[in-house]
């Protein structure tokens, strides 16, 4: 599900922190420009959130071009792909937390 501008009010830390309350484990990656990930799935549900920059993400054939404050959820064992923007992507890319596990 991509939400467009989800975030767009909050800085860095309260993304973070939103995203912990809602059971993800948020991991900031820093791209540059042209950073590709080919066509791929992962067991988990993951949550991306797009702090600086663009990536265009490609789920099940669906392109969306995210920037910051956008917030895209790819359900598990769902493939996707995608390119790094013309100057680079800034995100937290986050997998739901196992039971009994602290975001810490």
């Amino acid at each position: 599900m991509y939400q467009p501008k989800f975030y767009k009010t909050l800085d860095k830390e309260r993304i973070a922190g939103e995203v912990r309350r809602e059971g993800y484990d948020p991991v900031c990656i820093e791209d540059p420009p042209g950073r590709a990930y080919e066509p791929h799935r992962h067991p988990e549900t993951k949550l991306l959130v797009f702090l600086q920059g663009s990536m265009e993400v490609t789920v099940k054939g669906q392109r969306f071009d995210c920037r910051a404050g956008d917030r895209l959820v790819i359900p598990g064992n769902t493939e996707h792909a995608a390119l790094a923007g013309p100057r680079g992507c800034v995100f937290f890319w986050s997998e739901k937390l196992e039971e009994g596990q602290d975001a810490d």
